[in-house]
């Protein structure tokens, strides 16, 4: 969906008005500069972005069920393991616990637990889809 300069959106349940448009900006996505009634203005994804508030939003979780993971019908990690072997997606679980440990020091504000915290998913996840105990 797009979206005109001036026009009242909701990022979850929060009005905003768009003061810019940049199309594929970062990897095909659209961006929009959004100005809060606080007077900040925030760049985000399109997909972010409502015509009308969220009802019934609860707080994002960004470790089990992040928003930009869960657009459309299908979750992202669903679709991958669909289209792997189960040994590739093993090892694409081990992987992503591995790319969430190393960075955990450094990406992020709070210490590194969200990321901590991601690893935990995927190494539930790898338990789940029959990886053994880790």
């Amino acid at each position: 969906m797009s979206y005109e300069i001036g026009q009242t959106v909701y990022v979850q349940q929060h009005p905003a008005t768009v003061e810019a448009f940049y199309p594929n900006h970062q990897g095909g996505v659209d961006f929009y500069d959004l100005k809060f009634q606080d007077s900040r203005t925030v760049a985000f994804p399109a997909y972010e972005i409502a015509a009308e508030p969220r009802v019934g939003y609860e707080k994002p979780d960004n470790v089990n069920s992040p928003a930009h993971y869960t657009q459309g019908k299908y979750e992202v990690i669903d679709i991958i393991q669909a289209s792997m072997s189960h040994e590739g997606f093993q090892g694409y679980l081990l992987g992503n616990m591995t790319k969430y440990l190393l960075r955990c020091q450094y990406k992020h504000q709070d210490g590194g637990s969200e990321d901590l915290k991601k690893l935990i998913w995927y190494a539930n996840k790898y338990i789940e889809a029959g990886g053994g105990e880790l």
